[in-house]
């Protein structure tokens, strides 16, 4: 139907030149030659949508424009509930939820086949964890892919640290200022890394690991709670142990999800709690310096002596650039 469309939207073109309306006109040319020429393309990113695919955005937007508009925005109680509002905490679950959702249609739009490092990309958008665990168990069956491998793992790695700061800079402007150096720093040391790598890997494999849907509601549910339960517990720790227990909480949640940790510090810095910019930055470098650790245990233990022989000295000099950046600041 598209020669009948476009014939039908010509004519309707023409109309609005001979009443002068030439902008629009042009505009209107302009997009239909655009859609028309991207035919062959949308019909190929039409052919790799799935059931599921349609579901899940569905879900993604009933919790984005039904559920997020409804709920409140005040406090749930008294310390240390003062830092729960099921607004502020629906709204990291969308955020998080949407930089997930972003990963997958990109990769949807440059198809499963595009190497290793569009892995790594698209996987640091998702989950450098999952991606972690993911290719370091690929490489016992493929041991020559193992600079390849280490390429895609580090480009997750350092997709982490720009991610942290993409989150801040949303939620809590102001603790860019402390955040930069150390996210920098590090994301700078990955990439270094990656040019190393990517010259010993050459131009590795061509088969990339599926990244399946990453939004359901089980998981962003379970998100949303594990970011409320980290957000209780930096609060009482705060209120009984001052800044230590902020410090400790940070460590802890680390090794399970920095992005619960990085938004809840942002948050409670944002607000009344007395929190101020320099705990939360700290605690936001430790806790991204415990979850890079975190991703090199799962490697050394599932990956192949090859990959950890490779990635064992970036991963030290990732840390380190993240630790000596905040101590610079």
């Amino acid at each position: 139907m598209t020669t009948e469309a476009a014939a039908l939207l010509c004519v309707f073109i023409g109309a609005l030149c001979f009443y002068g309306h030439l902008q629009i006109a042009v505009a209107l040319g302009i997009a239909c030659a655009v859609l028309l020429t991207a035919k062959l393309e949308l019909r190929r990113f039409v052919s790799h949508i799935t059931r599921e695919d349609e579901f899940a955005t569905l879900k993604f937007a009933i919790i984005t424009a039904i559920v997020l508009p409804v709920l409140p925005n005040e406090p749930l109680g008294p310390p240390p509930l003062d830092v729960i509002r099921p607004y502020q905490v629906w709204l990291m679950v969308v955020l998080i939820s949407g930089i997930g959702f972003f990963g997958y249609v990109l990769v949807k739009l440059a198809g499963p086949r595009r190497g290793l490092g569009l892995t790594g990309v698209m996987g640091g958008l998702v989950s450098s964890t999952a991606v972690s665990f993911s290719l370091a168990r690929r490489s016992h069956s493929r041991a020559e892919l193992a600079p390849a491998i280490g390429l895609a793992l580090l480009i997750a790695w350092s997709m982490m640290f720009l991610r942290i700061l993409f989150e801040v800079a949303v939620v809590n402007r102001a603790l860019l200022s402390g955040l930069w150096l150390p996210m920098l720093s590090a994301a700078a040391v990955g990439v270094a890394g990656c040019v190393w790598l990517y010259r010993r890997a050459g131009r590795g494999d061509k088969d990339a690991t599926e990244i399946s849907n990453p939004f359901e509601l089980g998981p962003a549910l379970r998100f949303g709670l594990l970011f409320a339960v980290i957000l209780i517990i930096s609060r009482a720790a705060q209120l009984w142990l001052g800044e230590t227990g902020i410090y400790v909480s940070a460590l802890v949640g680390g090794t399970t999800d920095v992005d619960a940790v990085t938004l809840s510090m942002a948050q409670m810095s944002r607000g009344e709690t007395g929190l101020s910019d320099d705990v939360a930055t700290r605690a936001i470098v430790l806790a991204a310096m415990v979850n890079t650790l975190f991703k090199g245990g799962i490697v050394m233990a599932t990956g192949s002596r090859a990959l950890w022989r490779l990635l064992l000295p970036v991963l030290g000099f990732l840390v380190a650039a993240a630790g000596i950046g905040l101590w610079l600041v």
